[in-house]
């Protein structure tokens, strides 16, 4: 019986442990924190024990909470730095060299932008677009209600187009 516990459990973190990568390789600094970081999450959800794991509604929610709290718990102990914005977001091949070159420049803008958010705005923004997680997963995981999320993430891109406006029109 345990074993077959034992099993699932591996089936189900196997599944998320590209999700845990990414989030911890977006609040810190190196691949390599962000490696350990993902395996550390991993052991104590297996030191967990199979009973206490079934207690929880959203075994996805409880792991993206905890890699979040263990980044957190990093960066505030100033063992790491924060990382500049996600690199998920790829150029289409299929573009003119020209257009190819203002897109990149365009998003890399927006990353350092993004940098320049507060750590719970990036969260959010992490979560949102690029796991592209529902408002009330991302409530959950940031125990905040929904209708904050909500509230959170329309400031944010208004602030972030914002300035990024600012930034095409005039410069930096």
């Amino acid at each position: 019986m345990q074993l077959i516990a034992d099993q699932q459990f591996l089936d189900q973190i196997q599944a998320m442990r590209d999700k845990i990568f990414r989030i911890t390789k977006r609040m810190l600094v190196s691949q390599e924190e962000a490696e350990d970081a993902t395996q550390d999450v991993i052991v104590k959800l297996w030191s967990l024990g199979s009973e206490k794991r079934d207690r929880y509604k959203s075994m996805e929610a409880y792991t993206v909470t905890m890699a979040k709290n263990y980044c957190l718990d990093r960066l505030k102990s100033k063992q790491a730095q924060v990382l500049s914005f996600d690199d998920s977001i790829r150029v289409p091949k299929t573009l003119s060299l020209q257009k190819e070159i203002e897109l990149t420049d365009e998003l890399n803008w927006v990353t350092q932008l993004i940098d320049q958010l507060p750590e719970k705005e990036k969260m959010i923004i992490q979560l949102r677009e690029i796991e592209h997680y529902d408002f009330d997963q991302i409530a959950t995981i940031l125990e905040i209600p929904e209708g904050t999320v909500r509230v959170y993430l329309s400031r944010i891109r208004k602030k972030l187009r914002k300035q990024f406006l600012e930034i095409q029109n005039h410069g930096l």
